[in-house]
């Protein structure tokens, strides 16, 4: 995108490789590449832009030449011109710390869990521990496998997790951030890229302190 207005959007051309093209036959260092980029993207523009891309389908990226990331289609995009919500990096923080208070605390604060609603603490943490795995460590590679066994625990009637899931709410404030963030991770999961998915958090996530 060269420039904008709210009635004009200036555009151009790019050449690239889809991601679309890249799970299909890329190399390990273009899937690591592109996911890299993709989780940046995904973090940093609420912060620098104000913006969401709302879209995250493989079509909609592509992997230029000088190694950026090419963005196109901005007819899905959510405007957040405070950024991402600091309680998600918080809270995010405090599950990596094991601190199972202070988490249902910012749960509740957000309107994840009802005011009155009684919770167990230390299973809230067991349920979110495993989808943060991608950041408990320095490097972390997402795979088709790991994104089914977390499809299955969180879906399985008798699974914890899902009876857990049953009391807790999606505000809608968070409902774009929630879809666009699995859709996300989605794709990252078909590119199989490893990278440094944490040290992006700590660069951009608001309220996300370095976890030692």
């Amino acid at each position: 995108m060269l420039d904008a207005a709210p009635r004009v959007l200036i555009t151009e051309w790019i050449e690239g490789i889809p991601l679309s093209q890249i799970i299909r036959e890329g190399t390990e260092a273009q899937r690591d590449r592109a996911g890299h980029l993709m989780a940046e993207l995904h973090l940093s523009a609420p912060e620098r832009a104000g913006l969401l891309h709302a879209d995250p389908h493989p079509g909609n990226f592509r992997l230029l030449p000088d190694g950026r990331l090419g963005v196109i289609d901005f007819g899905a995009v959510a405007r957040m011109p405070e950024g991402t919500p600091e309680p998600i990096g918080r809270i995010a923080a405090l599950a990596l710390r094991g601190d199972a208070d202070g988490v249902v605390d910012g749960l509740r604060g957000e309107g994840f869990v009802g005011r009155n609603e009684q919770i167990d603490a230390p299973a809230v943490l067991d349920f979110l521990r495993p989808m943060l795995e991608p950041i408990a460590a320095d490097e972390f590679r997402f795979t088709r496998a790991w994104l089914r066994a977390e499809a299955a625990r969180l879906a399985s009637p008798r699974s914890p997790a899902y009876q857990l899931s049953r009391q807790l709410n999606l505000p809608p404030s968070y409902l774009m951030i929630h879809r666009v963030t699995l859709g996300s991770i989605g794709v990252l999961c078909q590119l199989e890229a490893k990278a440094s998915y944490r040290a992006i958090l700590e660069r951009w996530l608001p309220g996300f302190a370095p976890v030692a």
